[in-house]
């Protein structure tokens, strides 16, 4: 999928992992991609999700699926509400960090609970909250604007900056109490806690990459993760944006048979210069 935009380009693919084909399961993955100008100042709002791959997990595929469909939407309105009608990017910022969590728990957990409505109408002896584990997801959400990035995540999977000479940076470090695979989730106690955010000043030109961590888990380490993002945009320049956005879906099954075997989910946005 690629789309250019106001403030540059985006290219996004979600594919089925080898594990997920072989053993007949869906792609547990998501993602979204929405954009918007309002009185010429326009923005980009991404999210990557990921749903839990476990047996008990069983609708993650709907869990992941809700979780980019209301983190952009509610981007969007932070937005619309914040910066355009309230002109402050002071307080988009103060929003962010301290209400966005929170809003975006609770509205996926809203719609969740009427999704098990909706599937389970007769079953009143359900225990409401042992089936919203069963959406269980992360989530990854950034918010572009002109002059600032607005980044999230929740649990795990993967945000990058890449800027034009080559470096990469990460907004955000693995949480240090957490163990093996053990990810916090959108169906973690007290979810809404477990928020990383950031705002970051924009450079000019720097592209951004969000996964879900069926990509780093293909590699043998982050150096190996890092230099193909940054092989990424290399092709780009080489070959063009399209060429890119054609071949990734195959690059991507290609690291998941031969490496993770999961689903993979990935989103770069790169700025104009």
């Amino acid at each position: 999928m690629l789309a250019h935009h106001t403030l540059g380009w985006t290219i996004a693919a979600c594919q089925r992992g080898a594990s997920h084909i072989q053993h007949n399961l869906p792609c547990q993955d998501a993602f979204a991609i929405r954009t918007e100008s309002i009185k010429g100042k326009p923005c980009i709002a991404l999210a990557v999700a990921d749903g839990h791959g476990d047996k008990k997990h069983d609708l993650s595929q709907y869990g992941a699926q809700f979780a980019v469909t209301l983190a952009v939407e509610q981007l969007l309105h932070f937005f619309q509400h914040f910066y355009i009608e309230q002109g402050s990017l002071p307080l988009l910022i103060k929003n962010f960090r301290q209400d966005f969590p929170r809003r975006l728990v609770r509205l996926w957990r809203n719609t969740v609970t009427t999704d098990v409505k909706r599937r389970f109408p007769l079953s009143a002896s359900l225990d409401l909250q042992t089936q919203i584990k069963r959406y269980g997801s992360t989530v990854l959400v950034a918010l572009v604007l002109p002059e600032l990035l607005l980044l999230g995540q929740l649990g795990d999977g993967d945000i990058l900056r890449l800027a034009t000479d080559g470096t990469t940076a990460r907004p955000f470090q693995e949480d240090a109490h957490l163990l093996g695979n053990a990810t916090f989730s959108l169906i973690s106690t007290d979810a809404d806690k477990y928020w990383q955010t950031r705002a970051i000043e924009r450079q000019a030109g720097e592209s951004l990459l969000l996964a879900t961590d069926g990509l780093i888990n293909a590699f043998a380490d982050e150096q190996q993760f890092q230099a193909f993002a940054q092989s990424l945009l290399a092709r780009v320049t080489q070959f063009g944006v399209e060429a890119v956005e054609q071949a990734l879906p195959q690059w991507l099954d290609h690291y998941s048979a031969q490496g993770s075997g999961d689903d993979i989910t990935v989103i770069i946005f790169s700025g104009n210069r």
